[in-house]
C-alpha cells in the first residue's frame, strides 16, 4: 500500500508540472471548493441544532449502523443525509427521516458513489436503495 501511495504522489507531482496537469488540478480544486468544502465549512455541522439532532438520531437508532445493524461507540458513527444536504431546501436539512447512521467506511463509500451519480438520481435514491448498494460493496470486502 505504501508503494501505491508513493507512486500515486510521484505521478501527481509530475502531472502538476505540466500545463494540462495544472489546469486539471485547478478545475478539480474549483469543483471541490464549490461543493464538498462549502458543505463542510459553512458551519452547519457545528450548530447547536445539528448537534442535538445528531445526538437524537444516534439515540433513536441505538448506535447501530443502518447497513448491517452492528453496534458502535458514539465516535465511530456518522449521521448522514440519505439525500445529500446540498440538494435539499434549508427547511428539510434537519429532517430526521432523511438521516441515518453509517460507519466511516460506509460513509466514505457512499460519498464516492454519490460523486458518480446525477443530482436527479440522488434526489430519488431511497434508504433501501442505498442499503443495497452499500451492503453489496461490504459483501465484496469481507
Amino acid at each position: 500500500m505504501k508503494k501505491y501511495v508513493h507512486a500515486k504522489q510521484v505521478n501527481a507531482d509530475r502531472n502538476a508540472q505540466t500545463l494540462r496537469g495544472q489546469y486539471e488540478l485547478s478545475q478539480a480544486t474549483k469543483e471541490y471548493d464549490s461543493t464538498r468544502r462549502q458543505e463542510l465549512h459553512d458551519g452547519f455541522y457545528n450548530t447547536k441544532q445539528w448537534k442535538k439532532i445528531s445526538a437524537y438520531v444516534k439515540s433513536r437508532d441505538g448506535y447501530a449502523d443502518a447497513i448491517n445493524g452492528r453496534l458502535w461507540d458514539e465516535g465511530d458513527l456518522i449521521v448522514d443525509h440519505i439525500i445529500p444536504r446540498r440538494l435539499l431546501p434549508k427547511d428539510k436539512q434537519l429532517d430526521t427521516s432523511n438521516l441515518w447512521l453509517l460507519t466511516r467506511a460506509q460513509h466514505n463509500h457512499k460519498t464516492s458513489v454519490e460523486k458518480k451519480l446525477s443530482e436527479n438520481v440522488l434526489k430519488h435514491a431511497s434508504r433501501e436503495w442505498w442499503g443495497n448498494v452499500l451492503r453489496e460493496k461490504l459483501f465484496y470486502i469481507y
